[in-house]
């Protein structure tokens, strides 16, 4: 019998799409599984400060409860950063964050960054906010190509696409509609190690928590 590594719940209900099994108590993916597996073999203390790129979701319940110093965010089209919507979630950019340097030692996100616009400015920012031996671990799609095929751009306050638009859901827009700027391969990597961190991409594959193979990208701050 498969169980979840995030809440201990049966794993069995398979639904269609991308994501596959999902637990039928927390709902977590096999996405946030894997990024349950690779957490807990960097085993860090409970007493230190996470944040976490969205406000629901399986991934983000297990760390409210693991860790008592957790912050989160969502973007707002419609929201200042650093402000709070009308369901009290604070609002931020990752490509400009309004956090203060060196805040946090661990930060986390599922398949974020092919929605922003500018991600190399948002790892820059990622890796401001992380304190020194941080943590930065997160998913996108992840093509085994090299190169990331960029898909749209913004120019001037514009979208400006290169290919036909890619759109994908979140639980705050719905389906098909948010944008994917770009299709990322392992060329992430260069780019991630350009803001200075060190990057490893670890493939996971574990029967136990119904992951059938899902990449997890672990960066870390020296």
């Amino acid at each position: 019998m498969k169980r979840c590594n995030l809440c201990g719940f049966v794993v069995t209900r398979v639904h269609p799409g991308v994501f596959g099994t999902r637990c039928l108590f927390c709902t977590s993916t096999f996405i946030h599984r894997a990024v349950g597996v690779v957490l807990k073999e960097l085993d860090l203390p409970a007493n230190i400060d996470v944040y976490e790129l969205s406000s629901r979701g399986a991934l983000f319940r297990y760390l409210k409860k693991r860790y008592p110093s957790f912050t989160f965010s969502e973007f707002y089209d419609d929201v200042e950063p650093g402000h709070f919507a009308k369901n009290g979630v604070q609002c931020q950019d990752v490509q400009n964050l309004t956090y203060a340097d060196q805040s946090f030692d661990l930060i986390t996100s599922t398949e974020v960054f092919e929605h922003v616009p500018d991600d190399l400015g948002g790892f820059r920012e990622i890796h401001r906010v992380l304190r020194r031996q941080g943590h930065f671990i997160f998913t996108v799609p992840l093509s085994e190509q090299h190169a990331t095929v960029e898909r749209a751009c913004m120019k001037n306050g514009e979208i400006v696409h290169y290919l036909p638009p890619e759109y994908h859901g979140d639980r705050i827009r719905g389906r098909g509609k948010v944008l994917a700027f770009r299709n990322y391969g392992m060329a992430i990597r260069d780019k991630l190690e350009s803001v200075g961190f060190t990057v490893t991409v670890v493939t996971v594959t574990d029967h136990r928590y119904a992951i059938p193979q899902a990449k997890v990208i672990r960066c870390y701050k020296d």
